[in-house]
């Protein structure tokens, strides 16, 4: 196993195990990459569940007599509120990654 797997696999928020100058950047690059993967695939995810929101806010308009749509509007506007707010939270955190490997180079 390379000193980037065991990092990788050791998960976030962990230190890297290997302490060689010329391994840490390796291994916060390969952190960061994977944080960063973690949060477009949670973006994803997030994303359907708002198609499906949406659609059922159409229906409720056109079958529904409109008897949910402020109570799904307002689902929807505390969803986007959050979700924004861990985006921006992530960004950060890989911001802050991203700036430890300028260092190192």
């Amino acid at each position: 196993m390379t000193n980037n797997q065991s990092c990788v696999n050791a998960g976030t928020g962990t230190a890297c195990s290997e302490k060689k100058p010329s391994v840490i950047p390796d291994c916060v690059a390969a952190q960061t990459a994977d944080d960063a993967l973690e949060l477009l695939r949670a973006t994803q995810e997030r994303i359907n569940h708002m198609k499906a929101l949406f659609s059922a806010i159409k229906a409720d308009f056109k079958h529904g007599m409109s008897l949910n749509i402020e109570d799904l509007a307002d689902l929807g506007g505390f969803l986007g509120y959050d979700w924004a707010n861990y985006v921006d939270c992530q960004v950060e955190d890989l911001q802050k990654q991203l700036d430890l490997l300028e260092l190192a180079q």
